[in-house]
């Protein structure tokens, strides 16, 4: 069994429900639960929509599939081993089980059967236009820390379908022009799946997992933007795909994630790229580029309110 199995295969709820953890509350597709990836909150934040499959939290920004959520609830387990815990019996013909209907017809012998509601899990993007201010992706990227003038230039609002439903989320294209597409529940792309590499003709560049890391390290570090070429992985699956580039450059500087299989892959590279160097000290005590600056705004903001009360 693959990860791709695995979160076609196994529902979020069900996975939730052998780890211990039961919905505070059912409001439709959606089930909300106290979060089981941080400290215990009075109100439940942690949504699991049961037709997408997907999981957020609202309190950290994080989201996806159930493969995510898992490497999240077991942190010092490598991904084979999360692999193996997923496949095993102990998560296998639950009732409640997640199936996006793969119904499979005959078309007779030798042929190959058909998979009848692919169309209702694939992403199909309809339209891609320039953010505007003041609508709810741009709420949903200042509550993420990224201001409009940063995300302008590389975002788009792109409006998409899963099945008969529409939706919006910001997009961040990739160089085979798919996107990777996020909102304030949906974590997700479209195909096909690809690095983002940024070339403005430098002989340094950053390597970053996600989009929402490097708009975080331009907003803080903006001279980076006139002094570096970006490469935007968007997976840590693509980054066999990535070594061509960074043999490219002078100097690469890393800006991986802190949770294992982020360590574990600036490792490989700082072994592999003799140019290469770790940046990522600075959000030491963060998963992420991104979580450093959201906890970072939001101590200005409390202190900001602590002078005011003075």
């Amino acid at each position: 069994m693959n990860i791709r199995q695995i979160n076609d295969e196994l529902a979020i709820t069900d996975f939730l429900a052998r780890q211990g953890f039961q919905p505070a509350r059912k409001n439709g597709l959606d089930w909300w639960y106290i979060s089981p990836i941080r400290a215990p909150e009075r109100t439940p934040s942690f949504k699991v929509n049961t037709r997408l499959n997907r999981w957020y939290d609202h309190g950290t920004g994080e989201g996806g599939k159930v493969f995510d959520l898992a490497m999240r609830l077991h942190r010092t387990a490598s991904i084979r081993e999360v692999i193996q815990l997923l496949a095993s019996n102990s998560f296998s013909s639950s009732s409640s089980t997640f199936h996006p209907i793969r119904a499979k017809k005959s078309l007779g012998h030798g042929k190959s059967p058909v998979r009848e509601t692919d169309s209702l899990t694939t992403i199909r993007v309809l339209e891609a236009k320039p953010m505007e201010a003041g609508s709810p992706l741009s709420a949903y990227l200042q509550h993420r820390g990224i201001s409009m003038g940063t995300a302008s230039p590389y975002c788009r609002e792109v409006s998409f379908t899963i099945g008969e439903r529409q939706y919006e989320a910001v997009g961040f294209a990739n160089r085979s022009g798919g996107y990777e597409l996020r909102n304030s529940w949906f974590k997700g792309s479209s195909s096909p799946k690809d690095i983002t590499f940024i070339d403005k003709g430098k002989g340094t560049v950053c390597l970053l997992e996600g989009f929402m890391d490097f708009l975080s390290l331009l907003e803080l570090r903006p001279h980076l933007r006139h002094t570096s070429n970006f490469l935007v992985l968007n997976s840590l699956s693509q980054l066999g795909k990535s070594l061509e580039v960074l043999g490219q450059h002078q100097k690469v500087l890393l800006f991986l994630d802190q949770d294992q299989p982020g360590r574990r892959a600036t490792e490989r590279l700082l072994r592999s790229e003799p140019n290469s160097r770790d940046l990522s000290s600075f959000y030491l005590k963060h998963k992420d580029v991104n979580a450093y600056l959201v906890a970072r705004k939001g101590r200005a903001k409390q202190f900001r309110l602590g002078l005011g009360h003075r």
